[in-house]
């Protein structure tokens, strides 16, 4: 294939999954049909159909090409930071600008699974913050082990964070006046800092 059409092709499925991730978070999956998707990407319904056979195969792509890859650059924002804490909360800000900047996203990761009740059944294998709570859990094995923070329940510490940030973004989305997230963000950085003892 000539290396233009190549390229082409690759702007117009990049366009499709966008515009699809846009329209499921607004709508839901079970709501949306390929015709939403094709009104919002403003090209022929047919032409969806080139790419993806099925509305299903568009959302499983959805999911792998565009919110895992999203997911994953959050936790690599942070890597080179040697501060395990410091990490956990520029982890916590990362996920912050990402709910700002594309908040479709946000949505989508925040609604679909709540609104599709044969989301996990259809997608087994796919949890969108499986991998938030893996790493947190990591690195709060790692601060354990360098004495930065005393022996605790590695999980439901991850549990407790993720659920925080996931309860956080979801009033931030559904909310008219918007709250300030990184003021959040920074009451729970220091509730994580000094505990909540007097």
């Amino acid at each position: 294939m000539n290396p233009k059409r190549s390229a082409n092709r690759r702007y117009k499925k990049d366009l499709i999954l966008e515009k699809a991730i846009e329209v499921f978070a607004k709508k839901g999956s079970q709501q949306t049909t390929i015709s939403d998707i094709a009104k919002a990407a403003k090209i022929a319904q047919g032409t969806i159909y080139v790419y993806f056979n099925s509305k299903e195969a568009l959302l499983n792509e959805c999911m792998q090409e565009i919110i895992g890859p999203v997911l994953q650059s959050i936790i690599d924002a942070t890597k080179d930071i040697p501060d395990t804490m410091d990490r956990l909360f520029e982890f916590f800000i990362q996920h912050i600008r990402l709910v700002e900047e594309k908040p479709y996203i946000a949505r989508f990761l925040t609604i679909e699974a709540r609104q599709n009740e044969d989301f996990y059944e259809s997608f087994p294998n796919y949890n969108p913050l499986r991998c938030y709570l893996d790493f947190v859990e990591s690195i709060t094995e790692q601060a354990i082990s360098e004495k930065r923070i005393r022996a605790i329940d590695s999980k439901a510490f991850a549990i407790l964070l993720v659920g925080a940030m996931d309860f956080a973004m979801s009033e931030w989305l559904i909310q008219e006046n918007k709250m300030d997230i990184a003021d959040v963000a920074k009451s729970v950085r220091e509730i994580l800092k000094f505990g909540i003892n007097e």
